[in-house]
């Protein structure tokens, strides 16, 4: 963790390492963060900064080449969708000397659900100082939005806190433990978690094939036999090739189009094995019919 606490004026916070020149957003990367700040005493609020290719596009100029004030400018953006319940108007964002981010905390009144100065109960001002014994700062890098994203080091590193990196091994044993009981069920939703966890770690028709139970859901989607018949290298080979033919592996890097693939085989699986309902599509909020 990253503090800053001053006497007075504003909390000021400088990350560690300065910023590459440029960053690609265009593929899997992404650098996910907290700030936060004490904004009184008991208060603290803090904002989840996300950028990767979705929060990115359409607001800097080219996704292969985020520049270093962009990156600056988008936090901003985030910081100001957080609202008056985040962080808005009470932490900027910028481009220090040295090529690091550069944080500060700044002054910042409410003036309650009507927007007016003045006002009693929920229309009551309230101002938070921008310095002072209390004011501080914190960055703390998080868990990435999800399988396939890729860590990207804006300035502080791309290690997690041990709290966070304790969730993420919680959230994986949570999710293998479903896989398992949810097998108990029914095969095809292990099927779907099962494929759903592993699905960025594969590339190539191999990878499929080293695995029974990524091959059952990849021969369902493509419509291949439940056996090949591969029995020698030549009919391997071509097993591979007819996969990689229909199978696009680099799009599993991209947890949109893994859910995507998954919800393929839901549908697919349902209606093959599942007559009275679809209990794999279920699990994504689409009932049966």
């Amino acid at each position: 963790m990253l503090d800053a606490l001053v006497p007075a004026g504003s909390a000021k916070l400088s990350l560690p390492f300065a910023l590459a020149t440029s960053y690609d957003f265009t593929g899997t990367n992404e650098a996910s963060f907290t700030i936060s700040s004490q904004i009184e005493a008991g208060t603290t609020k803090s904002v989840a900064i996300v950028l990767n290719r979705a929060t990115l596009a359409g607001k800097v100029e080219d996704l292969t080449k985020v520049t270093q004030l962009e990156i600056s400018q988008a936090i901003n953006a985030q910081i100001e969708a957080s609202d008056r319940d985040g962080l808005m108007g009470k932490v900027q964002v910028g481009v220090g000397a040295t090529g690091a981010l550069f944080l500060q905390t700044t002054g910042y009144t409410d003036y309650g659900l009507d927007g007016a100065p003045g006002g009693e109960g929920l229309n009551a001002d309230h101002a938070y100082l921008a310095g002072g014994k209390v004011r501080t700062l914190a960055v703390n890098n998080t868990a990435l939005s999800g399988p396939g994203q890729i860590a990207v080091d804006i300035g502080n590193g791309t290690e997690i806190p041990p709290d966070a990196n304790a969730q993420a091994v919680v959230d994986a044993y949570l999710r293998q433990t479903l896989e398992s009981d949810a097998g108990a069920e029914d095969t095809g939703v292990r099927l779907a978690l099962y494929f759903a966890r592993k699905a960025s770690t594969l590339k190539s028709g191999y990878d499929i094939l080293s695995d029974p139970a990524m091959t059952q859901v990849i021969n369902t989607v493509i419509g291949l036999p439940a056996t090949s018949g591969a029995t020698t290298s030549e009919a391997l080979a071509a097993r591979v090739k007819l996969i990689a033919s229909k199978v696009d592996f680099a799009s599993f890097q991209d947890p949109a189009k893994v859910e995507a693939f998954t919800r393929r085989f839901a549908a697919i699986w349902d209606a093959q094995n599942n007559t009275a309902s679809d209990p794999i599509l279920a699990l994504f909020g689409v009932g049966g019919a």
